[in-house]
């Protein structure tokens, strides 16, 4: 049976439905993902020698022992996010503007927090002045928090570039000692991000690109930061989890016990369901990959499959793991392909991802004429200058490499590596 022509059809019929997309029409969709879990179950099985990228499969990972305690994600609640109340972040040192250690009633204040070797934060630079430009005049106080010192911060404050671009309230803050009442109460520490607070209460942070609207609406008198808290709670407990969950790995590559990772996203999903899929794709790729469990991973990507059947994200991701994941020995290559395919339907045939991951899966099936035909459709598509550039370099090299998959790259262990754990921080 081709299963891969009928899961594209009936992505299409899906598709193609109205906006509604009736129960019966997703009950169709899974039917047929289902089916092709079997073929490339039975696909695998037939040419696993051909698909594989590596003259043997990797160890498998060393068991743990059972006595050994299991990591797994607790829930901590941020103490900075919409709605809460915080103390006037401490800043003694204004290298520029009249110096605050205090909210002054009804008064709005933004913190910028920056560094002056930042290029990102270079790079928001004239947003955030335009952002001054306009709102200051409408009673904002703007005030950068450097995390740099004052004899870095001062000279470069007199740059010509930046005297025009810095013109509001500058504060040095090389102890952190700001940034751990701003930043660290969210579980991340990023850099350019602006916190809005008045009497105390903090209304919104976030990148200056996208503060245009709540800046606005704070300004009309209409915000409601309550109306926000739950997805920016959400996003802190992610960004904690995920600092957990690298650390894990971190300890993971050196001592093969890929269980105790995949215990701890399991632990994270059961706590955070709202953000299950990110999190289940991780350990999709992980399955696949340095844990060297391929048969139970691709058992684990079809059940996901299954689950986010006209998903694009997840379908993507699926795909890209399986093709291009450097650590995977064992390449599905008709799951990949009929998943890239239906991606490609679900997206009407208008996303760009999709194409360019169909062309991928063309690739790394040996066709170089239907990778080059879909590689050209995904530039086409491609609105992200930088992106494009990338998607034009993997043209060129569908054009003059041998089509294949992309070669198994084994982990090479540090040399000097320890067992002792190791922190990441943000």
């Amino acid at each position: 049976m081709d299963w891969m022509r009928e899961v594209t059809e009936s992505a299409s019929r899906f598709m193609s439905a109205d906006a509604s997309r009736s129960t019966k029409r997703v009950v169709e969709l899974q039917r047929v993902l289902a089916t092709l879990c079997m073929a490339a179950t039975t696909m695998m099985t037939m040419n696993a020698s051909a698909q594989s990228n590596a003259p043997t499969q990797p160890p498998a990972a060393a068991p743990t022992p059972k006595t050994q305690k299991m990591p797994r994600y607790t829930v901590v609640l941020p103490t900075v996010y919409p709605g809460a109340t915080i103390a006037f972040p401490p800043l003694p040192n204004f290298v520029q503007g009249t110096p605050r250690s205090a909210f002054e009633p009804g008064r709005v204040y933004v913190f910028e927090c920056f560094s002056t070797t930042c290029g990102h934060c270079a790079e928001a630079a004239p947003i955030l002045e335009a952002l001054v430009h306009e709102f200051a005049p409408r009673g904002f106080e703007f005030i950068g928090v450097a995390a740099d010192t004052c004899e870095v911060v001062a000279p470069w404050l007199a740059l010509p570039e930046n005297k025009k671009l810095y013109a509001h309230s500058i504060a040095c803050d090389p102890d952190r000692a700001a940034q751990r009442v701003l930043q660290d109460g969210t579980f991340q520490n990023l850099s350019p991000r602006v916190f809005v607070l008045r009497d105390g209460i903090v209304l919104w942070y976030g990148h200056p690109e996208i503060a245009q609207k709540p800046f606005a609406a704070i300004a009309a008198g209409t915000w409601n930061p309550e109306s926000i808290k739950s997805d920016f709670v959400a996003n802190a407990l992610a960004a904690r989890a995920k600092n957990q969950i690298t650390s894990v790995l971190t300890q993971c590559e050196k001592t093969g016990e890929w269980p105790r990772a995949l215990a701890l996203l399991d632990s994270v999903v059961r706590e955070i369901p709202d953000r299950a899929s990110t999190f289940q794709l991780q350990k999709f790729g992980l399955m696949i990959g340095p844990a060297a469990m391929p048969t139970e991973g691709y058992a684990f990507g079809k059940a996901l499959a299954l689950q986010h059947p006209s998903d694009l994200v997840v379908l993507r991701t699926l795909v890209r793991s399986t093709l291009s994941g450097p650590q995977v020995a064992q390449r599905d290559l008709d799951f990949a392909f009929a998943l890239a395919r239906a991606a490609d339907v679900v997206g009407k045939g208008q996303d760009a991802r999709a194409a360019e991951l169909l062309a991928l899966a063309y690739f790394s099936r040996g066709d170089r004429a239907q990778a080059i035909e879909h590689q050209t459709r995904a530039i086409a598509l491609q609105t992200t200058a930088k992106l494009r550039v990338s998607y034009e370099t993997q043209l060129e090299m569908y054009k003059t490499n041998e089509p294949k998959p992309v070669p198994y790259t084994p982990k090479i262990p540090v040399a000097g590596a320890t067992d002792d754990a190791t922190t990441h921080s943000r």
